[in-house]
């Protein structure tokens, strides 16, 4: 009886430590949050010097290189939102959709729709966008390709750029792996929710924005520690033999 009332306070001890941090962490007033100003450096392709990047929150690049795969696709982070985009050769669309997460674990994934620079959605109900799409709405004279992405929870700026002397329209830096995206977020539509499971996976991961490795660590070690004797305990105990 005391071995177990040993292992509950053990589990019981890890749990509440989790809930706690996170709730106290969840509710701290803003006025006591406080961040060191720094200058925000922004560094992108000369695809889009044109574009008023300090406009945005953030922003993120990437090149769409199929190579001899029949599709492309790429998870990034963006403004506090997991986002996946996906371009496939073979139904000749593109798709993003964003997700929520934890460690490997993905789900609840909404499809984000297409909407051109004068506002109309071009996207169909599954919120693919052929690439003749791109070529459509691709601005000759400021050499832009500009489209919002939106859900109810979301939404991003992007741009498509590449090449004007090798490529006269985007298509073709599409086919040929030469076309250049920029993801952009402005400073309103940044996600500033805390979401329990990315908060408790962050502590176990050593990754805590703005907490110093040495405390990420005191805070973590200790939990890995209990983790790993509760499940040594229940292991010995769900095979009697290997218990003696």
């Amino acid at each position: 009886m005391a071995d177990t009332s040993g292992e509950i306070k053990g589990l019981i001890i890890v749990i509440t430590f989790l809930s706690t941090f996170f709730l106290i962490t969840s509710m701290i007033p803003s006025g006591f949050l406080y961040t060191t100003p720094e200058g925000r450096t922004v560094e992108v392709p000369e695809y889009f010097e044109s574009v008023d990047i300090y406009s945005f929150a953030e922003t993120y690049n990437f090149t769409i290189t199929q190579g001899d795969e029949l599709f492309f696709e790429h998870y990034f982070t963006l403004g506090g939102w997991n986002v996946w985009f996906y371009s496939d050769v073979l139904t000749d669309c593109m798709h993003v959709e964003i997700y929520d997460s934890w460690w490997v674990f993905r789900w609840n994934f909404r499809i984000l729709e297409w909407f051109n620079n004068q506002g109309v959605k071009v996207s169909d109900e599954n919120g693919n966008i052929e690439r003749t799409v791109l070529d459509v709405n691709y601005d000759v004279d400021n050499q832009e390709c500009k489209f919002k992405l939106s859900c109810t929870d979301a939404t991003f700026v992007v741009y498509f750029g590449f090449n004007q002397t090798k490529y006269s329209k985007p298509s073709e830096a599409l086919l040929n792996d030469d076309l250049h995206v920029l993801f952009c977020i402005n400073f309103d539509k940044v996600n500033t929710s805390f979401n329990a499971w990315n908060l408790i996976g962050a502590i176990l991961f050593f990754q805590m924005p703005n907490v110093h490795p040495a405390i990420n660590a005191l805070i973590a070690i200790p939990l890995w520690i209990m983790i790993a004797y509760l499940v040594y305990v229940l292991i010995l105990k769900a095979v009697p033999f290997v218990g003696g």
